[in-house]
């Protein structure tokens, strides 16, 4: 057995020389315990065996590191003694070649984008690339969709704007599509041996639209009813206009007359300008209106009496009841038959109003004037602040033969159509502007309508809009150029804020097949404009911002990555959320209201594509020949630079440490001026009142 001292030292456990401990080894039991041997108890060998064992471990771990702990505590502390004396300000050159990692699908062994890659290495090719991809689609969208529009208008005609979803619109439409095809029908079956009379059929339309500025509504004052009639006398009172109106085939001619008249407009001032007027007549007539069972049982009679129509759905009547409804249905057609626009004002037309006003009530005769009246007009109303009248162009301008081809009357039609809208253009365009202004009558505003020139119309409001956008494009180009300090960047920038419009326009019309076009589309040149010229800032600013980071310097495709990454991610979120506000319009029924909001979005998202393709691209470009060559920012081609601008500003870091040797003087406003200001918890306290007020 091992003799073990009994004095042990409790601050140091004793240790094996050996590192083994016999795990066999007796121990005699208590009553057998030779002190003379100086045996220990089994508590105690106990904890001899768990110190034996730590120890073995300590020393066998000891044997192997204990020469090279000692080394590199030497190593560092010689390290610590040679750096004592330098100039902790400067900083050591970062090894590149150390800050390798396991390449990726999308990056390589130093982590860089293998597409930024490619474009350091080729910017040129890529460039140009992206220039002649982006003017050949622009090309593509002449032919495909400006060539082939109707009359050279690409904007979809807001013939109707209604709620999709509301049950008039459904009904609307409906009518209207079975009108096409019966009209299809008409002319496929009808035709054969048949002419088509001139100006029998329905051309075109005028249509008028007038609001009241007085308490008293629009016929409440002989002034404001003449205001009206100025519109439409702009047509009926020029000669010629009979040669391009529809023609009434309806009326049979009066005796020795050859020459048809043309169709009165639907509008209510037939009745205020009606060639007689019997005020005793028309007051017996309202007398009887009054009475709203009169009108009832007049409804229900009309059809009958009138017209000898559905009398087996009448009930038994009385004779007199008969003869009363026949009576006062010949009164209202007399009153009705004189309404032809031919005579003067009638004195008393506030008689005429309240005609109307009870005429509304009566179904068979309620659409002569229903029609030019608000929804609100009625006995108990007799103000109507709103009206509206529609003037009819005819067609076909000459006789039309039969056996024509469809295609022979297609070109006719279009021919003709094309004659009818320079006429338009030539004679009434300027007075019809003329009685939409404002300044024009007191007491009414005026507005038109027609479908002849409202694609030429609409594109020269839209062409003088884009001419006021010249100067917003002027300026984001000078900021632009201010920012980057190039004149070759500001023209790239601006290129490619331009060219989002007709690739986007691509995308939307020809691409994804939306033909709705909306004339509101065109408004989005100026969001473009700004969300643009801010992505160009933010990508700019990343790549000042890259030449202050030792670590980003090592070459030049670093230095992209860092900022292609840093911006894109940024520009993605922002563009992203903005594209997603834009497309919320969706869940509006107003068709133009939709299309705007999709076009926008497309134009938003390819916007950020050109800025992080053509822009980053310009950047390489700019970065390898032009900065820094002149202070006005070169614009030619004047060869690469070397060393390379990148290098220059490693080099310069180095030297200089934390001593920054430029900056731009956009962010040393906004550190040393705004920054400064802002700290200050008064001037906080007074931007927040400001704010809040």
């Amino acid at each position: 057995m091992t003799s073990i001292s009994p004095e042990v030292n409790d601050d140091t456990p004793p240790s094996a020389d050996s590192g083994d401990v016999e795990s066999n080894t007796e121990v005699a039991p208590p009553s057998a315990v030779d002190t003379k041997e100086s045996d220990v108890s089994d508590g105690y060998n106990s904890f001899l065996d768990f110190v034996a064992k730590e120890d073995a471990a300590k020393a066998k771990d000891a044997e192997a590191v204990d020469g090279e702990d000692k080394h590199v505590m030497d190593v560092e502390e010689a390290v610590v003694e040679s750096t004592s004396d330098e100039d902790k300000s400067t900083p050591k050159p970062f090894d590149f070649e150390a800050a390798t990692q396991k390449p990726t699908f999308f990056t390589d062994e130093r982590g860089n984008l293998k597409i930024i890659n490619f474009v350091v290495r080729r910017p040129c090719t890529i460039f140009w690339l992206i220039i002649v991809l982006c003017v050949a689609l622009s090309f593509l969208l002449n032919i495909l969709v400006f060539r082939q529009a109707e009359n050279g208008n690409p904007f979809t005609v807001p013939e109707n704007e209604f709620d999709l979803n509301d049950i008039r619109s459904i009904q609307y439409d409906s009518l209207r599509l079975a009108k096409d095809e019966v009209q299809g029908a008409r002319k496929a079956a009808g035709k054969d041996g048949q002419p088509t009379l001139k100006q029998s059929e329905l051309g075109d339309i005028a249509y008028w639209v007038f609001e009241g500025e007085s308490p008293s509504g629009l016929f409440g004052s002989a002034e404001a009813i003449d205001g009206m009639k100025d519109a439409y006398d702009i047509f009926m009172e020029d000669p010629g206009f009979k040669d391009y109106c529809q023609l009434d085939y309806r009326t049979p001619l009066p005796d020795n007359t050859t020459e048809r008249e043309c169709t009165p407009p639907l509008t209510p001032l037939l009745m205020y300008y009606a060639s007689e007027w019997d005020d005793e007549k028309v007051a017996a007539v309202i007398e009887e209106l009054k009475d709203p069972e009169n009108v009832e049982l007049f409804n229900s009679l009309a059809l009958c009496v009138i017209q000898g129509a559905y009398c087996d759905l009448v009930p038994d009547i009385s004779t007199e009841d008969q003869i009363w409804a026949a009576m006062l249905g010949k009164n209202i057609s007399d009153i009705t038959s004189t309404w032809d626009m031919k005579g003067e004002l009638v004195n008393n037309f506030t008689q005429v109003t309240e005609l109307a006003s009870y005429l509304v009530q009566v179904d068979l005769f309620k659409g002569l004037v229903d029609f030019g009246y608000d929804k609100n007009f009625s006995s108990e109303n007799q103000i109507s602040q709103f009206s509206r009248g529609i003037v009819f162009w005819g067609a076909p301008l000459e006789d039309r033969k039969e056996g024509v081809s469809q295609d022979e009357e297609e070109d006719k039609n279009k021919s003709e159509n094309e004659k009818r809208k320079e006429y338009i253009k030539k004679q009434y365009l300027d007075e019809m502007n003329d009685q939409s202004k404002t300044t024009t009558h007191r007491l009414i505003n005026t507005y038109y309508f027609m479908t002849a020139i409202i694609g030429d119309v609409i594109l020269s409001i839209v062409t003088q809009d884009s001419m006021l956008a010249i100067f917003s494009f002027v300026f984001v180009f000078i900021w632009i150029r201010v920012n980057t300090q190039s004149w070759f960047l500001a023209f790239v920038g601006l290129f490619e804020i331009f060219f989002s419009i007709p690739v986007a326009w691509f995308i939307f019309t020809v691409v994804f097949q939306i033909k709705y076009f909306a004339t509101l589309n065109s408004l989005a040149i100026f969001i473009v404009a700004a969300i643009g010229a801010d992505d160009i800032f933010i990508f700019m600013d990343a790549y000042k911002q890259s030449q202050y980071h030792a670590e980003l310097l090592g070459d030049f495709e670093t230095r992209m990555s860092w900022v292609y990454r840093r911006t894109g991610t940024a520009m993605a979120i922002t563009s992203a959320t903005t594209c997603a506000a834009f497309l919320c319009t969706l869940i509006t029924p107003l068709t133009s209201i939709q299309s705007f909001g999709i076009f926008a979005a497309f134009v938003i998202f390819f916007d950020y594509v050109l800025v992080m393709s053509l822009f980053c691209t310009a950047v390489v470009i700019y970065h390898n020949r032009f900065e820094d060559r002149a202070r006005c920012g070169c614009c030619c081609p004047c060869g690469v630079q070397n060393p390379s601008v990148t290098e220059r500003a490693r080099i310069l870091l180095e030297e200089n440490g934390d001593e920054i040797a430029k900056r731009d003087r956009v962010s040393e406003f906004f550190r040393n001026k705004v920054a400064t200001f802002v700290q200050v918890p008064l001037h906080r306290l007074v931007m927040g009142v400001l704010f809040l007020t």
